[in-house]
């Protein structure tokens, strides 16, 4: 006789004890990454639960970053997050996904020569009188959006760099090539935060869901900082790890 998933005379709730089955069913492998899931309906008759049931183990696993759903397509399994060695050396982004394997592509919204803001003027240590070049980028992975970014770039140690490709090469790349020097080190602020309506936009994402934002500052070998960074990644598609020794 088949194992039945739920049981209804259990006190703990029937959508949890379907989420649990399907959660086994990903960590074990029976549904493979970016596999579609059967229809709501036929889940339902074959675990004899009803539709919303299953529609509520759903909702769960999505918020877990376990599933995915494609308007006007289905349920998916959802890949693995993209895991980023972010609390133990300097590394890019466009180098930890290369490190990876996965193929990324980037888009550039906005590349201008612009006069920054105050607090922008004391991370980069300029003058008042000093541009720099702002750069807004989208990062996607399997063309679905993962990372915003927002770069400025100190001009006075980088000069040249506002006519760089920013698509087709890395930031470091081209600040270490027009700096004439190598990234040394730098400071990174990491918290939760929300979304406005246009970064949710361009991220895929509800506006009140939660991202993961990051600032950075950038030094040469000399501690000079040649730029200060914006990230918001996407907490269902990044994680952040670290290697810890004592």
């Amino acid at each position: 006789m088949e194992h039945k998933v739920v049981d209804v005379n259990s006190p703990y709730p029937l959508y949890r004890q379907v989420a649990d089955w399907m959660r086994e069913n990903i960590n074990a492998q029976q549904w493979k990454k970016n596999q579609q899931l059967p229809a709501e309906e036929d889940l339902a008759k074959q675990l004899e639960v009803s539709r919303g049931t299953v529609r509520k183990a759903i909702s769960l696993l999505i918020k877990e970053g376990l599933l995915i759903q494609i308007q006007g397509k289905g349920t998916f399994v959802a890949a693995p997050k993209v895991a980023h060695p972010f609390g133990q050396e300097l590394i890019s982004f466009a180098e930890s996904m290369e490190r990876e394997g996965i193929d990324y592509e980037t888009k550039v919204i906005k590349q201008e020569v612009t006069v920054p803001l105050l607090s922008i003027r004391q991370k980069l240590e300029i003058a008042p009188n000093e541009n720099v070049l702002y750069l807004k980028r989208i990062r996607y992975i399997k063309d679905e959006p993962v990372i915003l970014l927002e770069n400025f770039i100190n001009l006075t140690l980088c000069k040249g760099i506002e006519h760089s490709d920013f698509e087709k090469n890395t930031l470091f790349s081209q600040i270490e090539k027009f700096s004439n020097s190598k990234i040394r080190h730098g400071i990174r602020r990491f918290e939760a935060r929300a979304l406005t309506e246009e970064q949710a936009n361009l991220l895929n994402l509800d506006v009140d869901m939660p991202v993961l934002y990051l600032e950075q500052i950038t030094f040469d070998q000399e501690k000079r900082p040649l730029e200060t960074s914006r990230v918001w990644l996407r907490s269902d598609k990044y994680v952040i790890t670290s290697v810890l020794t004592r």
